[in-house]
């Protein structure tokens, strides 16, 4: 895929994903910026598109290149994004595409939301479906809010505004009665600049066989992309020190008074997950949220099922295909580090231009 493919692109994307709308200049450009604008963007492991007969894109697969290590070994892994084909058309082209994913071409390819489809051709192809990152763990906190949010796309705006002002003192109830409903006040993180944390997070990260790579100017250019996601309110990084002043870990979500706050990342040293993860539901509380949501991960599942509220949801099915042993070994066992900004949690193409 080349830059002058965008507006086509783009527009089939319209086409298999949203009302077949003419794209906008402005979802134009944030297109191109997703797929070419990385800092590890390379024709060699960029998107694909495939053109019929007459020279049209009837097919495309959107990739975004993301650097990880594997024990050691730096890796450049490739995001699968977007597999489309034109609906009203018949082309072998999404078939050719599916098999550019075949395990024995890949050093590591992954995708984050796949659909039952997608994953059936994920492992035909020779792939792996990892069953805990398909899970989102949430934690609701203020029940009738959370539910009056959920119906109002579906209610009249007048009974909509209802139901948000009956969700008011339904929750205040419902926070006497359930004290599992209220965070212990426990958490004691704060703020952390950009800068700082593009410093750490390395770190926090390298105990794991697969890990990101996340380099001053991917990691920056990831944070610049996942802060244009708006809907869920303003990007947040936060960092928990522990009795020592020492760093314990960071947290990276959206959050905003009203709304579920979506984590994109935990970020922790061993055995100080649960603090970090206190810290998250204190401040999502704090400001007013009705509820935290995020996927789960092997390593944060014991600090997850120590807190009371927690419950596991499908959020889609998480797939990596590659020729390396050494990588479907360390998924099998849990010590990989994938999601969030290691995935698409974070792009505008996932949660909006709906119109």
């Amino acid at each position: 895929m080349q830059r002058s493919d965008v507006p086509e692109v783009a527009a089939l994307f319209q086409r298999v994903f949203r009302k077949g709308g003419v794209p906008s200049p402005q979802f134009c450009a944030y297109f191109e910026e997703s797929f070419f604008g990385s800092p590890l963007h390379s024709e060699a492991e960029g998107g694909l598109v495939h053109r019929d007969a007459g020279g049209a894109i009837d097919s495309a697969l959107l990739v975004i290149p993301m650097q990880v290590r594997v024990n050691g070994q730096l890796v450049t892994g490739r995001l699968m994004s977007n597999y489309m084909t034109d609906p009203k058309k018949r082309t072998r082209g999404g078939a050719d595409m599916v098999l550019t994913i075949r395990a024995r071409n890949q050093a590591f390819c992954f995708s984050d939301s796949a659909n039952p489809v997608s994953a059936d051709h994920w492992k035909a192809v020779g792939g792996h479906v990892l069953p805990i990152q398909g899970l989102d763990w949430r934690h609701v906190l203020r029940p009738g809010a959370w539910f009056a949010n959920r119906a109002a796309a579906k209610l009249p705006p007048l009974l909509a505004r209802f139901a948000g002002i009956l969700a008011k003192p339904l929750d205040a109830a419902l926070r006497r009665l359930i004290p599992s409903l209220v965070p212990p006040p426990d958490g004691e993180g704060t703020a952390i600049s950009r800068d700082d944390f593009i410093a750490a997070a390395p770190g926090l990260v390298e105990r794991f066989a697969v890990h990101p790579v996340w380099g001053a100017p991917e990691l920056g250019w990831m944070l610049d992309m996942a802060a244009l996601n708006t809907i869920d309110g303003p990007l947040t990084l936060r960092q928990v020190r522990d009795e020592n002043g020492k760093l314990a870990g960071c947290s990276v979500f959206y959050a905003r008074p009203g709304g579920v706050a979506r984590m994109l990342n935990i970020l922790a040293r061993p055995g100080q997950e649960g603090a970090v993860v206190a810290d998250l539901l204190a401040h999502a509380d704090a400001i007013g949220c009705v509820g935290v949501q995020g996927m789960a991960q092997p390593f944060l599942m014991e600090a997850l099922c120590r807190r009371k509220g927690v419950s596991f949801v499908p959020r889609g099915f998480y797939c990596i295909s590659t020729r390396d042993p050494a990588i479907v070994d360390a998924a099998r066992r849990g010590d990989v580090y994938l999601g969030g900004l290691l995935g698409e949690d974070w792009s505008r193409l996932v949660t909006d231009f709906h119109d």
